[in-house]
């Protein structure tokens, strides 16, 4: 075995670590940092405790910008807290982003003084990546793209636990395209799942952000409207109505869905979607490409 003093082994070790290591002097600045820090990085920005704002993160679980006296490395230093894999996004020097898991420990002197810390960065982005690939399919219907009835009931259960709380409304638009077999059987089914996939996007085109769309089964969509009432819903329903009536999909000749629309009144999910499809049932009764409202 060859011989190594106590610091090449350490530097041997810290080179070929597949981690991000990097050491701060008790100002902030970078004293050093391996070869996978700074792949990991694309470089390292040479910034004082005072100059932290100059690094841009993200706090992956909220979002909200990093701020300069958040940054681990920072708190080790300024009051020797030890912080252990916090999900972050970073921006690296190329400009490029990354989530990384960030640790961070002071460095202390035999006084027990803080000398600086030791940062640790264990690049997670492909991981990331891959789970949000396998909850989108966990959560989206392959074809259209909207959410799927399981993930529906999990929003709605959250929605009305809101609702009951805060007193807010809370309104469901259910429709499904009239005739929709005999799309099926003139044109075939491969022909009537893009006029699926292209009807989910137009729909999706004339919600807002807090809005959810579901795919309910076959060609029933439910639209979850958070904070909308039922005459809000009802404007929601027929521009939905115009919009598909006036949309061409693919080649096919203009169609026209019906509409189910009703506000939550306290009462359990099964009820409440049990309601809006009766009410969509209605609609069909009704002649069809209409809105029926509770």
């Amino acid at each position: 075995m060859p011989s190594f003093d106590r610091l090449d082994l350490l530097q041997e070790v810290l080179a070929i670590l597949p981690v991000g290591v990097w050491i701060m002097d008790e100002t902030g600045k970078i004293v050093y940092g391996n070869p996978a820090g700074q792949q990991m990085w694309a470089g390292a920005r040479r910034a004082g405790l005072e100059e932290f704002g100059e690094h841009k993160g993200w706090w992956v679980a909220t979002g909200k910008p990093i701020e300069p006296e958040e940054w681990a490395a920072e708190r080790a230093i300024r009051s020797g807290e030890v912080s252990i894999d916090e999900e972050v996004e970073i921006e690296c020097s190329d400009g490029t982003r990354k989530i990384v898991l960030n640790s961070a420990m002071p460095i202390r002197g035999a006084d027990g003084k803080i000398t600086g810390a030791i940062i640790v960065n264990h690049d997670i982005t492909e991981r990331k990546r891959f789970e949000e690939q396998l909850r989108g399919l966990a959560e989206h219907d392959p074809l259209t793209g909207a959410y799927n009835r399981r993930f529906l009931y999990e929003f709605l259960e959250t929605e009305i636990q809101r609702a009951r709380r805060y007193g807010t409304p809370l309104s469901l638009v259910m429709f499904d395209i009239d005739h929709f077999k005999q799309i099926n059987d003139r044109y075939g089914h491969q022909a009537g799942d893009r006029m699926l996939a292209g009807l989910a996007e137009a729909v999706r085109e004339e919600l807002r952000s807090v809005d959810r769309l579901a795919r309910y089964g076959g060609e029933e969509f439910l639209v979850l409207a958070p904070g909308t009432d039922r005459a809000q819903a009802v404007v929601l329903a027929e521009r939905l109505r115009v919009r598909i009536g006036s949309s061409r999909f693919d080649s096919f000749p203009p169609i026209t869905c019906s509409f189910g629309v009703c506000q939550f009144q306290d009462e359990n999910t099964d009820a409440l979607i049990r309601r809006v499809d009766d009410l969509l049932y209605k609609a069909k009764e009704s002649g069809r490409n209409c809105i029926v409202v509770e």
